[in-house]
């Protein structure tokens, strides 16, 4: 791994001063490895104090393309007597390096923790993003004597529906004893999106703030929480706080039980003066968990209300209730509720297709067919095999003029070559995609071909991205990791492609990359299915051992062998498992054409992600000159097991 991503950053050396380069190359070299050693003693000695070793070798570092991570460093090791002139110095030094970000927040942390009030607001003239340092913010206003801004702020943070922040306790606190405090609109506002957000807790919470004439609606909301079936006996008077009580309540009823939501709604709008957006945002959760649970209240209502509410999520999982269902008809009918966007994609094109031919218009459904055959996406690809046509990439690309980086982009570039150096690849990769979002759009494309030509494969997939350059195949889908994957997709029985576009996917080819829910590494293996596999395999076990490309593939490989072994060599159901979990999957399954089954996957990351990940296994076997099929013949039918 060290060795490779040396290569990638020895490019960036060319793209130092030529003439520089050409007087002092060698000097140059030389002096960048000894200051690179002297670096890394420095660092080392912040551990024991910022003392005369470290002042002596700071002395000899200038000039070096990482003195300011060592500053950085510096800081943050005496962050407690750091003064807002210096913070102030140092932040407009690194104003342009992801370094800024980092240091702010941590400073204003370290500030509004220890109630260093006048120092946070030298640094912070506005209230910061996070919402701790918003709670420090607003105390720190109070500290000043702007009470009015702290109590503005104190009741902006206290209406929400969860428990704040801990940092805003002692606001909270003073807002109550010194200030307004809150009032009965605020409490009943903040206890109704407790409720919405399921803290029944909160509705106790905040009851204790009441007066005598909201503490019964307070107890009946809480009433409604725990038992909302008592609305279909509804017989409240009408007023606008019983009807938005009623609207949060029936909201909770159609979660459980969509048929009894509906007809509480009906019940209660006939005695309360609901108003047009709350009667939709009940009907469509009553429509949303109908067509989840599969159990509609009344057809025609839910097919009444979608046409009327033109709201494309739902309709599209109504839509796909009828692609499983094999609805046709009643799919012809709903892709009309859609927006133009969204009924003219290529998704909903397909099935439009899917269901003129099989009502008989098979003509219309052909030229539909063609077009999309066309197209370089999933039911693209689809449409193709169903035509029996070749599968096409659909490039018009553009040649792109070679970078000149601006001589801040060129400073960037010697910090990514030390960091990548120091095996420091995280902060080598922040620093690129900083630069590369203060780029114009022709610099990014010309930047992406740059990242490609360095075999930055990562950085010229997010670089397209940024770039919005969908034409540039081979810099979005590079052939990465080519060698390795190669050996593995022989040994485990399965096309090289395969496993590429199941690294694309995962990781955008980022061998560091760490998903939220804990997934690692290039193909993003879970911690727990790499321990299982890696003792299958004999292989010695380390969670850090999943960063490593080679270790993480040959795991990753390996449990897709598995899952394809497990669910009759079918890509579809496997790449279902690889993203779910095959105890999912062996729920899902079904039999019907596979393309329906795809499309009816209740969960749309498994659904995006199987339908990705065989598209671009097609871009890779077409770049890499080999035979694709979106589904193999043995693959159009998923059976019931």
């Amino acid at each position: 791994m060290l060795a490779q991503t040396v290569s990638w950053f020895c490019g960036i050396v060319l793209l130092l001063s030529l003439e520089t380069a050409a007087q002092n190359g060698t000097t140059l070299a030389v002096s960048l490895e000894i200051q690179r050693e002297m670096f890394l003693r420095a660092s080392s000695e912040l551990k024991t104090g910022a003392g005369p070793a470290f002042r002596r070798l700071r002395g000899q570092l200038d000039g070096y393309p990482l003195l300011q991570y060592l500053e950085y460093e510096r800081l943050l090791s005496t962050v407690d007597t750091v003064t807002p002139a210096e913070a102030h110095r140092f932040l407009a030094e690194v104003q342009s390096t992801p370094l800024h970000d980092s240091f702010l927040h941590r400073y204003l942390q370290n500030k509004g923790r220890n109630r260093h009030w006048q120092a946070f607001l030298a640094i912070a003239s506005d209230a910061p993003n996070d919402t701790e340092l918003q709670c420090y913010f607003y105390r720190a206003k109070r500290s000043a004597g702007d009470v009015a801004t702290a109590w503005l702020g104190a009741e902006r943070l206290w209406n929400v529906g969860r428990s704040q922040h801990e940092a805003c306790d002692p606001l909270f606190k003073r807002w109550m004893v010194d200030g307004p405090g809150p009032t009965d609109p605020l409490i009943w506002s903040r206890a109704l999106k407790a409720f919405d957000g399921r803290s029944p807790h909160l509705i106790a919470y905040v009851g204790r703030f009441a007066s005598e004439q909201l503490q019964p609606l307070l107890t009946e909301l809480a009433e409604v929480y725990r038992y909302p079936e008592g609305l279909l006996r509804d017989t409240h008077s009408p007023s606008p706080v019983h009807a938005q009580l009623v609207t949060v309540g029936v909201r909770r009823l159609a979660r459980v039980n969509p048929e009894k939501g509906r007809l509480a709604l009906e019940r209660v709008r006939a005695r309360q003066p609901l108003s047009d957006q709350q009667i939709e945002a009940v009907e469509a959760m009553i429509i949303r968990h109908s067509l989840f649970a599969k159990s509609s209240p009344v057809e025609t209502w839910i097919g009444e209300r979608l046409a009327r509410l033109r709201d494309d999520e739902l309709t599209e999982i109504y839509l796909r209730n009828q692609v499983e269902e094999s609805h046709w008809q009643a799919l012809l009918d709903g892709v009309q509720w859609l927006s133009p966007e969204r009924r003219f994609s290529d998704t909903w094109r397909y099935w439009a297709a899917r269901a003129m031919n099989s009502l008989g218009d098979q003509q219309a459904a052909e030229a539909i067919f063609i077009e999309l055959a066309g197209k370089r996406s999933f039911h693209g690809f689809l449409s193709a095999q169903r035509m029996g046509t070749h599968y096409q990439l659909a490039i018009e690309q553009r040649l792109i003029d070679l970078w000149q980086p601006a001589s801040h982009a060129r400073d960037v570039l010697a910090r990514m070559q030390e960091l990548a150096l120091l095996n420091r690849w995280p902060e080598a990769r922040a620093e690129w995609l900083f630069l590369v979002d203060t780029l114009d759009r022709a610099e990014r494309e010309q930047a992406m071909r740059y990242a490609l030509e360095q075999e930055w494969f990562d950085l010229s997939i997010a670089t397209s991205l940024r770039a919005g350059a969908w034409d540039h195949i081979d810099a979005r889908f590079p052939l990465a990791f080519e060698e390795l994957l190669s050996e593995l997709a022989a040994a485990e029985g399965v096309t090289t492609s395969e496993l590429q576009a199941i690294a694309r996917r995962e990781s955008a080819m980022y061998p560091e990359a760490e998903s939220g829910a804990g997934a690692l590494g290039l193909m993003q293996v879970m911690p727990s299915t790499g321990k299982q596999v890696a003792g299958q395999l004999k292989l010695p076990w380390k969670r850090a051992k999943l960063f490593v490309s080679e270790y993480n593939a040959r795991i990753a490989s390996h449990y897709y062998r598995q899952l394809l072994d497990r669910f009759d060599d079918n890509r579809a159901m496997a790449l279902a498992g690889y993203n779910a979990g095959p105890h999912r999957v062996d729920r899902w399954r079904t039999a019907m054409p596979a393309d329906q089954w795809i499309e009816s996957l209740p969960f749309k990351e498994t659904r995006d992600y199987v339908q990705a990940v065989l598209a671009y296994t097609v871009i890779y076997d077409l770049q890499s000159g080999r035979k694709p099929d979106i589904l193999r013949p043995h693959e159009w039918r998923i059976t019931s097991g």
